[in-house]
């Protein structure tokens, strides 16, 4: 048995310096607990997300006004608890730097 097939292979563009690069956009995202309608939900910057009926690359496909795009807090929790279905956009080919932080005592399965 060749038991290297289908194992992970150098890159042949080579590696990137992860420690030299500069982000382009940084997203802070603060997990949160909160009761809505008698359950309980985790939410993150405040949000709890909504899963649509629609999948969301169809939705976008379609134009069919399923999620709103960039309302989602990237850098703060909103004031008020809300539910929706947000779409963030982002720069292609740039850095993106993601800071989860979590005040809780129990960690949720998106960490």
């Amino acid at each position: 048995w060749n038991l290297t097939i289908g194992a992970a292979r150098l890159n042949p563009q080579g590696t990137f310096n992860v420690w030299n690069m500069t982000p382009s956009e940084t997203s802070i995202l603060r997990g949160s607990f909160a009761k809505i309608d008698g359950y309980s939900h985790f939410t993150i910057n405040n949000v709890s997300y909504n899963t649509p009926t629609t999948p969301l690359k169809l939705a976008d496909y379609y134009g069919s006004n399923v999620y709103q795009l960039d309302i989602f807090p990237i850098y703060s929790s909103l004031k008020a608890l809300v539910r929706g279905t947000f779409v963030v956009t982002g720069t292609h080919k740039n850095w993106l730097e993601i800071i989860f932080k979590n005040d809780l005592d129990s960690m949720d399965s998106w960490h």
